[in-house]
């Protein structure tokens, strides 16, 4: 007697946890006539989802390689077709490394966007190098119904971040969080 009391308990509390979603029934359509069994409900799961995405960017030197950054940047964030260049703002970054200067540059630009609600279109690097970044960016403010925000930029990340010379031209790799 004692058995069938216990085993009557487990199966209750089985059905009890089935209908509340503490546990799944698995292999089978129907805990009351299909064949299957019980599994514990995962309480979650990791998903592999990059909210990134990545550009890579040419020049015949380093001025080249920060300006057509510069434009890749804002080609992600809106259509740059509509994009004016009615004001300027002048960007001096100190000198670090490349890899780092160029994370500098992206962000600068990226804050002046975000701040200033700002989208630049030209781009004028005067330096650049390890001794720092002296250029000159042209646009306008965003205005609703001439310009669309095609992509809003959280960060930009250090995360396999790549400035080289290769085959006596410079190479970008830079990876945004959107």
């Amino acid at each position: 007697m004692k058995n069938w009391a216990t085993l009557t308990a487990v199966i209750l509390n089985l059905f009890q946890n089935l209908k509340s979603g503490t546990l799944k029934w698995i292999q089978g359509d129907n805990p009351l006539t299909g064949v299957g069994s019980i599994a514990e409900m995962k309480r979650f799961e990791i998903l592999d989802h990059t909210a990134d995405i990545g550009i890579i960017v040419h020049g015949e030197n380093l001025k080249t390689l920060f300006e057509n950054a510069g434009e890749a940047f804002f080609h992600l964030i809106t259509d740059l077709r509509k994009v004016r260049r009615r004001i300027e703002r002048r960007v001096n970054i100190g000198g670090e490394s490349l890899d780092r200067l160029m994370v500098d540059w992206l962000s600068e630009l990226l804050y002046l966007h975000d701040v200033e609600n700002l989208l630049f279109k030209g781009f004028k690097v005067d330096s650049a190098g390890e001794d720092g970044l002296k250029a000159t960016v042209k646009g306008e403010p965003f205005q609703e119904g001439v310009h669309v925000i095609k992509t809003e930029v959280k960060a930009v990340t250090y995360h396999q971040i790549e400035v080289r010379q290769e085959n006596g031209r410079w190479r970008a790799q830079v990876i945004l969080d959107l």
